[in-house]
């Protein structure tokens, strides 16, 4: 019997499921009663959860990441959904989990993405970029990592899947745009820029049930293990010119865009602006898509806020003929 999809609950529900832990806290209220508050997750969503009795003993069995089973009514509380955890534990190997249902992962087809970013880039014509690719792909294990990895712990694209999508939606806006629009570019450096620049993620995140950080991810971060990565794919290619790996190495180091924002230098060249614009864009807007996505609360307009786009999100669409849609 299928467990309940946490975007089908409704209120005065009663569940027994198991469930991706996504946060854990424990939290204070105004009259300084203690609880554990959760956030808890599926394929399908997630939602808050609170622990009110015996939380002490019960949150010493699991960490973030976990997966457990949790019993809970479903409340209403300020026009969200939430969940009243009667009891949990974590999950044992005999409970055989099926991590498909409870690992978010891209809805896109990953073959597919896969197979239109080789495409793209054997549109590159610089020989040097094109051995420099040759490289990338002639490394298996890397490539399953880029196909199968997060591009982020929490905050965009983070499931499986993810890093592929992200750098499959950059190349396509960025080939249109470095060919139609802006054709002073350099196109090639456009391109291969573009499947380079987040190529670090892929030893500063793993997945196992959750995007979590390596040890490298957080003493190093993702700019200077990608730069690593570019620089030893760089060191197999003899002749590579010093002028085009300055290049590659300065799009990398500046695609964060903002110094507060994690790039250690910003953006002085037209093809990494044109990069670290594209990054943005598809973040912000996965950000939204996911937001909307993510909310349980279907009779609501508006999400609830979102701490790092600092907004509610409008989800409602336009109809066929211009007014209120879904």
């Amino acid at each position: 019997m299928k467990q309940p999809r946490l975007r089908e609950l409704k209120p005065g529900q009663n569940l027994a499921g198991f469930y991706l832990v996504k946060s854990k806290r424990i939290k204070q209220t105004r009259d300084r009663k203690f609880f554990l508050d959760l956030d808890l997750s599926d394929a399908s969503g997630e939602i808050n959860a609170k622990l009110w009795d015996d939380f002490e003993r019960s949150s010493q069995e699991f960490e973030r990441g976990d997966v457990i089973k949790v019993e809970a009514a479903v409340d209403q509380y300020q026009d969200r959904l939430q969940l009243k955890i009667k009891r949990l534990r974590k999950s044992r190997p005999e409970d055989v989990v099926d991590l498909a249902e409870l690992l978010p992962a891209t809805k896109q087809d990953a073959g597919k993405m896969f197979e239109e970013v080789k495409a793209i880039l054997a549109e590159v014509k610089n020989p040097h970029l094109q051995k420099l690719v040759e490289l990338f792909f002639e490394d298996p294990e890397l490539m399953d990592k880029f196909k199968l990895g997060p591009a982020a712990r929490n905050i965009h694209h983070a499931y499986l899947g993810g890093l592929l999508e992200h750098v499959w939606r950059m190349l396509k806006s960025g080939r249109q745009l470095a060919k139609e629009v802006y054709p002073e570019l350099d196109f090639d450096l456009v391109l291969v820029g573009t499947f380079v620049h987040d190529l670090g993620k892929i030893a500063e995140l793993e997945f196992k049930t959750s995007p979590a950080y390596t040890k490298a991810g957080y003493l190093e971060g993702h700019v200077v293990l990608g730069l690593k990565l570019l620089d030893e794919k760089i060191a197999q290619a003899p002749g590579f010119p010093a002028e085009l790996k300055l290049h590659l190495d300065h799009i990398v180091l500046s695609h964060h865009g903002y110094r507060e924002w994690g790039a250690p230098v910003l953006p002085s060249t037209p093809e990494a602006m044109l990069i670290h614009h594209l990054d943005n864009l598809d973040a912000k807007l996965t950000m939204v898509e996911e937001a909307i996505a993510a909310d349980l609360n279907e009779a609501e307009d508006f999400t609830g806020y979102h701490q790092i786009l600092e907004r509610h999100l409008y989800k409602r669409r336009p109809g066929p003929e211009g007014g209120a849609g879904t």
